[in-house]
Parts: structure tokens; sequence; C-alpha cells
């Protein structure tokens, strides 16, 4: 079984958690955790495969590399965290009972065509017979029916199992590359080989497949999905011949293809990552050309203040902060050539987070 090791320090320099947090540069609204009741939780990896993780974005802690492979997705369910590294087929668990201090494999049978983020999903809040609470995760699967899923928070010991619901058709028949959660609960899965599209209402309902129609056909460019309160966004990677968002409004049944994002009179297509923070605005990243938000009115706007000229931006989370009086701070962060950045008020705006990373490329984030 390969393991890789955890350690808490940065690359070759060997500084604590609390020696960093004397040498960086606190922010206005992030340094409040004596009033703060629910501090987020927020991981990225660097192009080295070197794991971080910040409740506060000032005080980080950074798990051992892996072997110097780069990071494909990247996912925390409870107390422990998931990773995916590029074009690999397994999915490895750092476990809090074990301290956090080695990654093991806890999926074996990955979807080869699945990639990014949106490979697997952590459902917060499930509970099983017994009444105890944990949280199902879905991974993308190269085998059963195209999905694994488990509901102890990737842990070793515990059996991934997989749907053998009716529109998931035969065994080995289907495949999923890419899951989404609604607002009203209902878990999406995706494959952008075949573009087919499936739904489940909740626990217990099986999945039923939907129709997709308006969605570009498959074999064409490469395609995952993320929701807006209850719309479905179908979102091209990195696009040519195809390209853009494409939104739909009756749980995939139907889609329809948002306005283009254009320069100067240019259709920008590299699309790299995407989400909509809080459900409030759809916030889109580019590889060369910055990041942009679809306005009220449905126009897309650039929304690159602050962010370096020329960065490349390779994935965006959002993360809230609960306190005392129950205010939420909001706050959406990117993965960029040039650092991790953060914004304040839902992507208008962004300042540089000061990650001491040896190499700060990053391009994995949840």
């Amino acid at each position: 079984m390969r393991r890789f090791h955890t350690a808490y320090t940065f690359g070759g320099i060997a500084l604590a958690a609390f020696t960093l947090q004397g040498c960086v540069t606190r922010t206005e609204n992030l340094d409040n955790l004596n009033v703060i009741t629910k501090p987020y939780s927020l991981h990225f990896a660097d192009t080295a495969g070197l794991i971080y993780s910040t409740y506060d974005g000032q005080r980080f802690n950074v798990f051992s590399n892996t072997n110097g492979i780069a990071i494909e997705a990247l996912m925390a369910s409870g107390n422990n965290v998931l990773m995916r590294t590029q074009n690999g087929t397994n999915v490895f668990v750092s476990e809090s009972d074990g301290n956090n201090t080695t990654f093991n494999v806890t999926f074996k049978d990955v979807n080869p065509a699945a990639f990014g983020p949106t490979m697997m999903i952590n459902l917060p809040g499930y509970y099983d017979s017994a009444g105890r609470k944990y949280d199902r995760i879905y991974i993308a699967s190269s085998t059963g029916t195209g999905i694994a899923y488990q509901d102890y928070n990737g842990h070793l010991d515990s059996a991934w199992l997989y749907p053998r619901d009716t529109d998931l058709g035969p065994l080995g028949s289907n495949k999923v590359t890419s899951f989404t959660k609604l607002e009203n609960g209902a878990v999406i899965a995706f494959d952008n080989d075949t573009r087919k599209i499936w739904i489940k209402p909740d626990y217990v309902t099986p999945w039923t497949s939907k129709t997709g129609i308006g969605l570009p056909a498959a074999g064409g460019d490469r395609m995952f999905i993320i929701s807006q309160k209850n719309d479905i966004l179908a979102v091209v990677h990195m696009g040519g011949a195809d390209f853009g968002v494409y939104r739909s409004t009756d749980q995939g049944d139907n889609f329809s293809k948002l306005p283009n994002i254009t320069l100067a009179g240019t259709d920008i297509k590299d699309i790299t990552a995407a989400a909509a923070p809080f459900g409030k605005v759809l916030i889109v990243c580019t590889r060369d050309n910055g990041i942009w938000r679809l306005s009220g009115q449905g126009v897309w706007q650039p929304s690159s203040v602050g962010l370096k000229f020329g960065a490349r931006v390779y994935a965006i989370s959002a993360k809230d902060n609960v306190f005392k009086n129950d205010r939420k701070g909001e706050y959406v962060f990117v993965a960029t050539s040039d650092g991790i950045y953060r914004s304040d008020d839902l992507g208008q705006t962004w300042v540089r987070l000061e990650v001491p990373a040896v190499k700060p490329v990053f391009t994995a984030m949840y």
C-alpha cells in the first residue's frame, strides 16, 4: 500500500505553525478567533504536491509532499483529508484518528476520465440507521455503475458501496466524471464522455436519469458541473470548439448557454474553474484572462482587481466563519500561479495571502 507521511513543516524550512503566526501580517476581519464560533477550514495544494491548511488565512499547517506529484483533487470530510494525485486512479485519506500523520489509499478505482475537484463530493449531515451523523462521499468510479460511495469520511476500515439503481444501467454500462449538490439537497452526477446526467433527490430516493437537452454533443471539449442554488451549471473546461457555461433551471432536463465571456471582441474560452459562492454570484476563473463575475443583469464583468497581472487561476473555493452573534463572514479564495488570493466582497476585489511556500504555484483547493 502506498503511504505518504505528513509533517508540519514548509518544504525544507522547519517552522512550526506558532512560529509562522508571528511572521505573517494580520488582515482585518480574519484574526477574530476569540469571537468566531465556527471558523472556516481551507485546504490547498501546490505543484510540488504539498498540501496546506488554514483556519484564518494567517497561520498555516502543511502536510507532507506526495513524492513530488501534483494534486488533481482535494477534499475534507469530517476531520479527514482526501486527495487524488494527477492522473492517478487512487484516492488517499489522511485520518484524524491517526493524527493525520500519513496518507493511505482508501479507494483504488477512480474513473481515469474524471478530472478536477468535482470528481468527488462530500455531503455533510448524513444520519445512518442508528442515528449517527456522518458525511457521505461520492467518487467517480471506473467500476460498478460509475459511482462509489461511503458514509464514514473515507475511513480505511469502511467499505465503499456501489449503487445499483435501475436508471444507472447494467454494471459497466455507464460512468460518471463530476458531481454537484443543489440547495434543496439533491445530488447531481454527470458524465463528460456521454453528457449523461442523473439526479438523486435525497439519500433514500433512487438515482434517476435526466435528458440534458441543450448541452454540446458528446466527444467534444471536457465539461464539469457545479450548482447555483437549485440550478445546474455545466462548464466547458479549457474550451475549443465548445466553450462557455450552460445553465439548467429544471434539474438537468434542459440547458441553455449563458452569454459568452468576451474581451475586446474575442471570446474567452480558457475556463479552468468556476463556483457560485453561497449561491449569490457566478464566478469563472481562467488560465490567461483573469477572473469574471456574472452580474445580475446577465453580463460578464472582469473581476481581477488586486490579482497580479498575468497570474493564472486554477481553482476556487468559498468559505465562511460563524461569529458569536450568528453573523457570517463570507470569503472566496482562488489558487493561482502567484499564490493564494482572498476576496471579502464575493470576488470583486482580491488580496494575496502571505503563504510561506517555497514554490507558490497552487493548483488545487477545497
